[in-house]
């Protein structure tokens, strides 16, 4: 009897007016999670947070580090579009811890679910898609519980950026331009438990992201990147006109300053056989410097950037190279892949339209050496699949889009463009 009569108000306690079960953890609050950009409140991109941009979240017991017991751990927030960030899905909801303790809250962007020891991984080799490499950091949420639920975060942008606008003395058409900076480091590891930036010593040529009418381009870089032995240059068409600009002394000590945005004006010269980058300043995320620089035309053959159209990736590299997007692959057509990764087909009258499979060799038979390529755009599916093109099978081309895994090997996805060069 007295057994009964305790049982009797533990589950007064752990059932609702309505007989609903309470969860201790759901009756502590959730956040209320909003973030602004330090220095302009709009993306690297120019415009404000886009619905769906996704952050990576952590809360830690206040003053800790980031490395002891996480109460959250990287969980992913949206932004959805009313002013707030929501989280992937209602299981992934942060509360407060329910005993009103104080959190911190570190957050990061663009999110990744790769992250490996608090380690965020830079790397700027391509430059196609700004906003998916605009990595920014927030550390300013401290001492936080549940009788304030709303986390008000500051993102502040943890590279640098140069934007170029560009202009031909003659108003020549520039849809067709390129543009390239040489010798600038593009990988670096980020430490999301102290905002430090740690950039590896290799240097590469990237090309910048160009508009399409070739009025502007732009590149996210490393801050601190010396530019004193890197070039600019401009290129338009096949190699048709040719411009270079040494870098050096165009910024103080040669270097990149965090979080800055330095905008050059460039005009191109055709006649008089040289681009002038006129006397222009550095428009802000936070400080800008003024700058002033000459580029002569020349002979001289452009860099050639790796995973271009002009220096598309083999089958062999681009199985080594998973991760980088909006590249080029070449390769023969030797087949397709028949609802798994097993059922290599040569037989083109079969219904396999979603892929394809590339190689080096066009007899190639091992599909250890092969690329499964991945599309689903309409159009590119009616170009590239083998059944209703039997003639593709040993065609050699160059497809666009982005290496990463299909059939749980290392492909090419979300093809954009494709070339037959047969």
């Amino acid at each position: 009897m007295n057994r009964l009569l305790f049982i009797l108000p533990l589950m007064g306690i752990l059932l609702a007016c309505e007989g609903e079960t309470i969860d201790p953890v759901r009756a502590s609050k959730s956040i209320k999670l909003t973030a602004e950009i330090e220095g302009v409140k709009t993306r690297l991109s120019g415009s404000t947070w886009e619905k769906n941009d996704g952050i990576g979240v952590y809360m830690k017991k206040a003053g800790e580090s980031l490395n002891s017991a996480l109460l959250e751990k990287n969980i992913q927030y949206f932004y959805n579009d009313s002013g707030y960030f929501k989280p992937k899905n209602d299981g992934q909801t942060i509360y407060f811890p329910f005993n009103g303790s104080n959190v911190d809250f570190i957050g990061y962007y663009p999110f990744r679910e790769d992250i490996s020891g608090f380690i965020f991984p830079v790397d700027l080799s391509v430059q196609s898609n700004q906003a998916a490499i605009d990595l920014m950091y927030s550390d300013n949420m401290t001492t936080r519980n549940m009788t304030n639920p709303n986390v008000n975060m500051t993102f502040s942008h943890r590279l640098s950026k140069m934007a170029l606008r560009i202009a031909h003395y003659r108003n020549a058409n520039l849809g067709n331009l390129s543009v390239f900076i040489t010798r600038v480091p593009t990988e670096a590891s980020f430490n999301l438990e102290n905002g430090r930036l740690v950039p590896l010593p290799e240097t590469k040529d990237i090309a910048m992201r160009v508009n399409s009418d070739g009025t502007a381009a732009e590149a996210i870089l490393l801050p601190g990147t010396d530019l004193s032995g890197s070039e600019l240059w401009f290129v338009l068409g096949n190699n048709d006109q040719v411009y270079r600009s040494t870098l050096t002394g165009i910024l103080p000590a040669d270097t990149l300053g965090l979080s800055i945005l330095h905008s050059v004006d460039i005009t191109l010269f055709t006649d008089e056989k040289a681009a002038i980058l006129e006397a222009s300043s550095i428009t802000p995320w936070i400080t800008p410097p003024s700058v002033s620089v000459v580029a002569d035309r020349t002979e001289s053959l452009p860099p050639l950037i790796k995973g271009s159209k002009s220096d598309p990736y083999t089958v062999l590299q681009a199985r080594e190279a998973q991760g980088k997007t909006d590249v080029w692959v070449k390769g023969y057509i030797v087949g397709a892949f028949d609802g798994s990764i097993n059922t290599f087909v040569t037989d083109t009258t079969g219904q396999v339209k979603t892929n394809i499979a590339l190689a080096d060799n066009m007899s190639e038979t091992d599909i250890g050496k092969m690329l499964p390529v991945n599309f689903t755009t309409t159009s590119i599916k009616n170009g590239l699949n083998i059944s209703d093109n039997p003639l593709n099978i040993n065609r050699f081309v160059l497809i666009k889009g982005n290496l990463a895994a299909y059939y749980s090997v290392p492909a090419l996805r979300e093809v954009s463009e494709y070339q037959f060069m047969d």
